[in-house]
């Protein structure tokens, strides 16, 4: 049987009050990986589960989000030195499912080292590249071909997206092997990587430590009316 601790003493489980969210379990700059809210990752950061809406461009109401994120029991208080950051809730651990017998988390801010906790970000007006040291070329969603000069394409995507208004323009990239035209955006990234104007940022979470578990994406895509995806980043 998985067991999951949270060393804060505060990622207790509270049987009976999101029990649908509990049912099953199952997602930056070319210089270097987008800020993370303005909370500085530390040398061994060893990685951040990102959720956010399956269209780039949609964008729920980030305030309302964080109410259904504290309701739910995923987020507890603001972190007072931290820009958008909170503790983990009490049903943190019934909200993600982890891999392994006996998970640990640290989440104790006090303990001086890195530590697991929630970030939401502001959102930002066009769609922003999360990346990292883990992210590999995308696969055209068609034909399955790699994009071999992702760096180039997406150094395009953010040359435009920073341009205002009308001068915006989002070129359309070519699959080398189908010639099926989409956005860079549209690319299938996996898990390693993603655009998105909202995110929701679990810290120190190495990539496939714990995955958002069904109910929990049921209940953000019937909170926000739109569908969510994970995905990891290692800075």
């Amino acid at each position: 049987m998985q067991q999951t601790r949270i060393r804060n003493g505060k990622g207790g489980h509270t049987p009976g009050s999101v029990a649908d969210a509990k049912r099953g379990s199952d997602a930056m700059t070319l210089k270097g990986p987008m800020p993370v809210a303005d909370v500085a990752p530390s040398s061994n950061h060893v990685g951040r589960l990102i959720l956010a809406p399956r269209d780039a461009e949609v964008c729920p109401d980030r305030d309302r989000l964080v109410r259904i994120l504290s309701e739910a029991g995923f987020i507890a208080e603001r972190i007072p030195d931290r820009d958008w950051a909170y503790l983990v809730g009490p049903e943190f651990s019934a909200l993600l499912a982890f891999v392994g017998c006996a998970v640990a988390i640290e989440s104790d801010p006090q303990t001086g080292g890195p530590f697991c906790h929630v970030v939401v970000p502001p959102a930002s007006v066009n769609p922003r590249w999360c990346h990292g040291r883990n992210t590999r070329a995308p696969r055209c969603p068609g034909c399955r071909a790699r994009l071999s000069d992702w760096p180039l394409r997406v150094e395009q995507f953010e040359e435009s997206a920073s341009m205002p208004g009308a001068d915006r323009q989002e070129t359309a990239v070519d699959c080398p092997t189908c010639g099926e035209a989409r956005p860079i955006r549209s690319w299938d990234w996996k898990r390693q990587g993603g655009f998105a104007r909202l995110l929701i940022q679990v810290e120190e979470i190495f990539p496939g430590e714990a995955v958002p578990t069904e109910g929990f994406l049921r209940l953000l895509e019937r909170a926000t009316g739109c569908a969510w995806r994970y995905f990891y980043v290692q800075d």
